[in-house]
């Protein structure tokens, strides 16, 4: 994620848990805008009753996520960047399928607005503010042969072939 890239220039990430972290930011972004719907019916006070429970298992399982992102190998920013952006971004499209126009509205222009100043702003910072990555991790094939004798790079294969024919 660009938090990553932002906060740890120096790593190499890989992995789908910043995705997945995203998707928690999400459904958080989707129960903070159903909140605002209407109790006063039996239907309305049973889907705040679930809301609550489901912002419950969210926030439950993005502290586990998060608490385990502080041991070695596992990219914290990737993880704390994802749920940001799935929480901004989920406000913007959740915000469309609110009952009320004023919070339809509201809540539509606060979450287009965070994602834009967000991803904005962290763009500008990471082209701008001399984010620089270490000189090794330029070649990721002889980053990683460093470590692995045995490590064949595939991403330079054709061309090193192709040289062999000529």
């Amino acid at each position: 994620s660009i938090l990553s890239v932002i906060a740890m220039p120096n790593s190499i990430s890989v992995g789908s848990s910043g995705a997945v972290m995203g998707l928690f930011g999400g459904k958080l972004a989707e129960v903070i805008c159903r909140y605002w719907e209407s109790d006063n019916t039996e239907q309305g006070r049973i889907g705040h009753q679930v809301r609550k429970e489901q912002c419950g298992g969210v926030l439950c399982s993005v502290a586990l996520v998060m608490a385990f992102s502080f041991i070695p190998y596992v990219d914290w920013a990737a993880h704390l960047g994802g749920l940001l952006g799935g929480l901004v971004v989920g406000i913007a499209v959740f915000s469309c399928a609110m009952e009320t126009m004023m919070y339809r509205t509201l809540w539509c222009v606060v979450g287009l607005g965070l994602s834009v100043a967000c991803y904005t702003y962290a763009l500008h910072y990471m082209y701008n503010n001399d984010v620089e990555i270490a000189e090794e991790l330029r070649d990721v094939c002889g980053y990683y042969q460093q470590f692995f004798e045995d490590y064949e790079c595939r991403c330079m294969r054709e061309e090193h072939e192709e040289r062999l024919l000529l």
